[in-house]
């Protein structure tokens, strides 16, 4: 097994690609599209399901997810062809089997989650309440966190692991916060209400 590795990696077309910056560089832009397209799209629909932007109207969003699926389809093609620079290194390390393992999970809950909201003769907003679509969503939220953490840290050592780890984690709570603020501000996400008491 390692032999083949070594011979993919050895390859003229593994060798172009590794010495041509132009091209690496190509290759990357396009998958970091495809994952914008398809973990962007996937987390807002995630995130109006769970209650976070609320004034995100769920049924229009049924209209993006032909654009997750092309993302899909170009991290495939991208990821493939830098799966041939090193895989000598990728195919033995941890990261890489749980990057994707977790990537096919969330891929399940968002095609199973899809079905159930947007189902023949089924409300939206209503199925989107149930406990069912509830749990898939969050299992989906925390597969792609853990699917990019696992793509990143890839042949890396183990401090850079945990080091990229707590990283991504301060990020996505700055985010998480950003998003509530500013979506506050501008009518997506509900303030919380306030109970006022009278004095006796």
């Amino acid at each position: 097994m390692m032999d083949f590795l070594l011979a993919v990696e050895n390859s003229g077309f593994s060798l172009m690609l590794k010495q041509n910056s132009t091209g690496y560089v190509a290759i990357l832009a396009f998958h970091t599209v495809g994952l914008a397209f398809l973990v962007g799209v996937s987390a807002i629909f995630a995130l109006r399901i769970l209650g976070i932007t609320p004034g995100i109207p769920l049924k229009p969003l049924q209209g993006f997810f032909p654009l997750m699926w092309i993302g899909l389809g170009i991290n495939a093609v991208t990821g493939s062809l830098m799966l041939t620079e090193y895989p000598s290194d990728y195919f033995v390390d941890l990261s890489f089997y749980m990057k994707m393992s977790c990537v096919a999970l969330a891929l399940v809950m968002l095609r199973k989650t899809q079905i159930l909201v947007y189902g023949e003769g089924v409300d939206p907003d209503t199925v989107a309440n149930s406990k069912e679509v509830q749990l898939k969503v969050r299992i989906m939220l925390c597969a792609w966190v853990i699917a990019i953490w696992g793509g990143r840290v890839t042949a890396y050592s183990i401090p850079t692991k945990y080091q990229t780890l707590a990283a991504l984690t301060i990020f996505l709570t700055i985010a998480l916060f950003v998003i509530r603020l500013v979506g506050r501000k501008i009518g997506l996400v509900d303030a919380p209400t306030q109970v006022h008491r009278s004095g006796s």
